[in-house]
C-alpha cells in the first residue's frame, strides 16, 4: 500500500511538472496576445518597452548589456501577467532601443538607471518591482541602491555581481570552466575577428553574414556559451543562433572598462535597504558562488534559492524549478 501511494505520489509530480513545462513551452508561440509596444525619451534617445497584464508594476530587465528581450523573457511575462503589469525593457542598445550610438557617453551603468527612473516617473509608478537576469539584476540593484523609496520588490536570477571587487573573481571562473582546446581555439578565432570593431562586426553580422570574420566571431560565441552550461546536450543551435543575431555585444565592454576603472561598489548601499528580494541561482553558475554570496550579505531582507546541476542559463536548463520558485515567491510577496 505504502508503495502504490509513493507510486501515485510520484505520479502526480510527474504531471504537475509536465503540465507546467507545456504551459511554459506553449507561452513562447502564444506571448503576443495584449502587446502594447510604446516609447520614451531620455534627452535625444527614443527608447522602448512592451506593456502586458494589469496590478502593480513589474519592470523587466534583460541581461548583457545588450540582450534583446525576447525568449525567454517572454515565458516570465506570461506567467506573472495575471498578477502584475508586466514592463518588458528594451535597454539602449537592445531590441527595439537597438539602434543608437554605442559609446561611452550612451553607455553606462548610470545612463542604464536614469531610464528605469524616467520611465518610472512618466508611467506614474509610485513603487515597482524589478526583475534581472544577469547584468539586468546588476541593474535592479543600482537603481534600487539609488532610489530605494520606489522599490518594492527585487528578483535577481542569476545576477552580475554588485562590486568590482569579484569581477576578476567572475572572469577567472568563466576562463576555469573551458578546457584548453577550447581556449586555444578561441584564441585562433579571437585573431580573425578582431581586426573589426564591434561596432563594424555587428553590422556585419547582417550586411555580409558569411565574412571570415563573422563565422570567426560566431564560433568564438558559441564556444563562450559552452561554459555557461552545466548541462552543454541542451544547448541548440538555434539558442546559439538566436542570441548571435540578437544580441547586441557592442555595450559589453564599456560597462566592464567603467566597473573596473571606477572601482564601482554599491554594497554598502545595498546594506541600508530593507527592500525584500528573491536571489535565484544556479549551482554550476560560470561567475562563481562568490557572486551571489555577496549579494545574499548586501541585501539583508534577501532569500536564496540555489538550483542544482544548473548554469548561468536557468531558464533554458532548469525552466520547472526555476518557475517553482518564481511563483512561489510571487504569491507571498502579493499576500
Amino acid at each position: 500500500m505504502r508503495r502504490e501511494m509513493a507510486d501515485i505520489a510520484l505520479n502526480s509530480i510527474q504531471m504537475r511538472n509536465f503540465s507546467l513545462l507545456l504551459i511554459l513551452l506553449l507561452s513562447t508561440y502564444f506571448y503576443s496576445s495584449g502587446q502594447s509596444l510604446k516609447s520614451f525619451n531620455n534627452g535625444s534617445l527614443k527608447l522602448y518597452y512592451e506593456e502586458y497584464g494589469k496590478g502593480p508594476a513589474l519592470y523587466i530587465l534583460s541581461g548583457g548589456p545588450g540582450e534583446a528581450p525576447e525568449h525567454p523573457y517572454r515565458q516570465i511575462v506570461d506567467s506573472l501577467k495575471s498578477f502584475y503589469t508586466c514592463i518588458l525593457i528594451h535597454q539602449r542598445g537592445s531590441g527595439k532601443s537597438r539602434n543608437i550610438p554605442i559609446n561611452q557617453t550612451t553607455i553606462s551603468i548610470d545612463n542604464y538607471t536614469q531610464d528605469i527612473e524616467l520611465l518610472r516617473a512618466q508611467r506614474g509608478d509610485k513603487k515597482i518591482t524589478l526583475l534581472g537576469i544577469s547584468w539586468g539584476g546588476l541593474l535592479a540593484m543600482n537603481y534600487a541602491a539609488f532610489h530605494p523609496a520606489s522599490v518594492s520588490n527585487l528578483i535577481l536570477v542569476c545576477s552580475a555581481p554588485p562590486s568590482y571587487t569579484v569581477w576578476n573573481v567572475l572572469y577567472d571562473n568563466q576562463y576555469a570552466r573551458r578546457s584548453k582546446t577550447e581556449l586555444d581555439s578561441m584564441d585562433i578565432l579571437q585573431k580573425v575577428f578582431s581586426t573589426k570593431t564591434e561596432k563594424e562586426l555587428d553590422s556585419l553580422k547582417i550586411s555580409d553574414p558569411s565574412c571570415k570574420e563573422v563565422v570567426a566571431y560566431k564560433e568564438f560565441i558559441a564556444l563562450h556559451v559552452r561554459a555557461m552550461y552545466y548541462d552543454r546536450s541542451k544547448i541548440s543551435k538555434k539558442n546559439n543562433d538566436d542570441l548571435f543575431y540578437s544580441f547586441n555585444f557592442q555595450p559589453i565592454p564599456i560597462i566592464d572598462k567603467e566597473v573596473i576603472e571606477t572601482k564601482w561598489d554599491i554594497t554598502n548601499e545595498l546594506k541600508q535597504l530593507k527592500t525584500p528580494a528573491l536571489i535565484v541561482y544556479g549551482r554550476q553558475d560560470d561567475q562563481g558562488e562568490s557572486t551571489f554570496y555577496l549579494q545574499k550579505e548586501s541585501l539583508r531582507f534577501s532569500e536564496t534559492h540555489v538550483i542544482e546541476k544548473c548554469g548561468h542559463e536557468i531558464l533554458e536548463e532548469q525552466p520547472v524549478e526555476f518557475f517553482s520558485i518564481l511563483m512561489d515567491y510571487v504569491k507571498r510577496a502579493k499576500n
